[in-house]
């Protein structure tokens, strides 16, 4: 419902509701001013005639007496006279014909038994006769009888129906009339500016630039609210415009932080590139030196150039994969077997191994399924896994790389996985060193070359791949490292 019938339709029933009780009072007091006034002419009236009738009487001219009524009731048929007589007698015009109740005839006849005076209306909720009786006496002052004035109330009662009416139609005319006008003013004076006050709030939201001001008429409070909205507009356009300019200087900077931040991120994959390629390069440096030193096979010969050939293949992809970065490119799976992935790996490094006289083993799952994986990742994650384990073993220790299918928890749900697990019997980590342990430029073998790369690429590897990696260790028992990457078909 709209402001305009609400104050409307609040007019209306305010109307109706004091100018109906105005109209009640003034009906009520009109009524009983009515009865005043009826009551004293009836009361005058039946004075006069009483004085006529005692005369009449005294002289036994009775005949008189009714002649008398019927000449008043000529002249005003809503008056009727009865006379009763001590003898019982009752003298009344000829015209008078009543139907009365018997009760009321009673009555009337018992008061003027009794010589009484009284004033009574009859019916007594809703009126329609007057009847004022007194007794008339002798010149001895013994009571004759009484007089009996009867009036008709229907002559009132058309009065105040008349008068009913004209309030009826002076409250209804009054209520159309100013309903209207408010109707209208209200349309005018307040429905009309709060229309434009709450367009130009929707054009403030929906556009891109501040509205234009709105027209202000009058100095009333719906003026003042509108001058007061172009006020708000005018500021929050001002603020819109320096938000636009930080918007735009705040975007500069970020472009120039995103930049300054790969520049950072490329140097720091320079830094494990380096890491990366030293290993196979160590490998491939000392199977040459073999080849060199030793009298090799044939088929020994063939082999170890099968791995050179695929340590210069690897370091083909991670300068690839840099590059790659640069320009920023996901990861790309594809179905293979992982554990076949993994046997390559772990053959590049059996050589470096068996010279540190470390027992290198690997467990493998009959049931695994071909997944759909990055074999480059996956390849890289075991050789930073099992060089690190290489690094801190002694010689007679022992590396275990196991692999199978397990249940990951991820968002609170069980999720199929490969659990990928890397074990040694090395010197192990100090405790307070654990949580540092995936951070960048994070090592405690900085004397022995350590870059702290190897770790922070295993997470970053194992991030992207939805996975997760933990590490738990005893000092000078061994690590164990643990890595779960969900499975997809």
């Amino acid at each position: 419902m709209s402001i305009v019938q609400k104050l409307t339709l609040s007019l209306v029933a305010m109307s109706f509701f004091v100018f109906g009780i105005y109209g009640a009072i003034h009906l009520r007091a009109e009524r009983q001013d009515l009865r005043v006034t009826m009551e004293q002419e009836t009361q005058i009236l039946a004075s006069s005639i009483q004085v006529s009738v005692e005369n009449a009487l005294r002289d036994q001219q009775l005949d008189d007496v009714q002649k008398l009524l019927q000449q008043l009731e000529r002249i005003d048929p809503a008056i009727h006279i009865r006379v009763y007589i001590s003898d019982n007698q009752v003298i009344h015009s000829d015209a008078e014909i009543r139907d009365w109740p018997d009760s009321l005839e009673d009555t009337l006849l018992q008061i003027a038994r009794k010589g009484e005076t009284s004033l009574l209306y009859f019916p007594e909720d809703q009126p329609k006769l007057l009847f004022f009786s007194q007794p008339f006496i002798d010149r001895k002052n013994v009571t004759l009888g009484n007089l009996t004035v009867v009036r008709s109330l229907e002559p009132m009662n058309r009065d105040l129906q008349a008068t009913e009416r004209t309030i009826l139609i002076t409250l209804a005319s009054f209520v159309l009339v100013t309903s209207g006008l408010c109707f209208v003013l209200v349309r005018l004076t307040v429905a009309r500016p709060l229309k434009r006050l709450g367009q130009g709030m929707r054009d403030f939201r929906d556009g891109n630039q501040p509205p234009l001001p709105l027209p202000v008429a009058g100095n009333d409070e719906l003026a003042r609210v509108t001058l007061e909205f172009n006020r708000m507009i005018a500021e929050l356009g001002e603020a819109y415009r320096q938000l636009e300019v930080e918007t735009q200087h705040k975007r500069g900077l970020q472009r120039a932080l995103q930049n300054a931040d790969k520049l950072i991120t490329i140097g720091q994959l320079s830094a494990g590139l380096a890491h990366e390629i030293g290993t196979p390069l160590q490998i491939i440096n000392g199977r040459a030196r073999a080849l060199i030193e030793s009298d090799t096979p044939p088929d020994d010969i063939r082999r170890i150039a099968e791995i050179l050939v695929a340590q210069t293949d690897r370091m083909t992809r991670i300068v690839k994969r840099l590059l790659d970065f640069v320009r920023y490119r996901p990861l790309d799976p594809a179905l293979c077997d992982v554990a076949v992935v993994i046997t390559e790996v772990l053959d590049m490094l059996t050589y470096e191994a068996r010279n540190k006289d470390i027992a290198l083993k690997f467990n493998q799952a009959d049931d695994l399924p071909r997944v759909k994986i990055d074999k480059d990742g996956i390849q890289q994650i075991v050789l930073n896994l099992v060089s690190n384990a290489l690094a801190a073993g002694s010689p007679g220790g022992g590396i275990e790389v196991d692999l199978h299918q397990d249940l990951m928890l991820k968002a609170g749900s069980n999720l199929p996985a490969l659990r990928l697990k890397v074990s040694d019997t090395g010197k192990g980590i100090a405790p307070e060193h654990l949580t540092q342990l995936f951070e960048p430029f994070f090592t405690t073998r900085a004397d022995c070359g350590g870059t702290g790369l190897g770790l922070a690429v295993v997470k970053t590897i194992v991030t992207e791949m939805g996975g997760s990696v933990a590490a738990e260790s005893r000092l000078g028992l061994g690590s164990c490292f643990t890595v779960d990457i969900p499975l997809r078909a």
